[in-house]
């Protein structure tokens, strides 16, 4: 049986992907679809609507990727953690090219995305704290370091896309992932341990 809802939703992202969110029309994703606009404003009433389903499919594929309870926590989970996230924005790449924006036209809407980066941040400083207590990250030096970093770490993986999209590199291969820098980010901070951890997670040359 056709899920008419989940392909309006499937169907708008790879649109919005390509045009931008703001350039594409209801009519353009009906057509684009075989439907009728009114099928399409049966299941999605307005383009804010739709952007809403978009953005709690969103947050939905981010559940789970941080910390997992049921195993050993390792530096290769920071790897995992930070590929997932990256490989949501992809999927998702016009609401984090055009999130300000997006913030601005739709500060309902947008509020649940904010709220769920404020429990990441509460959730990434208990990975570091964790890191810390394994011998794997250095003591922090002044109060409030680590959030300084963890925020740091956030806006480089969260803007990377539109940062080389802003920069005319989108596409070039030695930008196709934030990964190497956010490991460099990270790297004055291991320890003797964390250094051998990272290093045999590198690829061989």
């Amino acid at each position: 049986m056709r899920n008419t809802r989940s392909e309006i939703i499937t169907k708008s992202v790879a649109l919005f992907n390509t045009r931008g969110f703001f350039k594409v029309t209801i009519k353009e994703i009906a057509d684009a679809m075989g439907i009728s606009p009114g099928n399409l404003t049966y299941h999605f009433k307005k383009k804010e609507n739709l952007l809403e389903a978009i953005q709690t499919q969103l947050l939905k594929d981010t559940e789970g990727i941080m910390v997992p309870a049921d195993q050993e926590i390792t530096l290769a989970h920071f790897q995992e953690m930070f590929e997932k996230f990256f490989l949501v924005q992809q999927t998702y790449r016009f609401y984090f090219i055009e999130i300000i924006y997006l913030l601005q036209e739709y500060p309902e809407i947008t509020k649940a995305y904010r709220d769920k980066t404020s429990s990441r941040f509460t959730n990434a400083r208990k990975l570091v704290d964790y890191y810390i207590m394994t011998g794997r990250l250095k003591t922090e030096a002044q109060a409030g370091d680590y959030d300084d970093m963890v925020h740091s770490l956030w806006m480089v993986n969260t803007f990377w896309t539109l940062g080389t999209v802003l920069a005319g590199n989108y596409g070039d291969g030695r930008f196709a992932s934030p990964i190497n820098s956010l490991w460099k980010m990270l790297a004055p901070y291991l320890t003797e341990k964390g250094l051998e951890e990272y290093k045999a997670l590198q690829p061989e040359q």
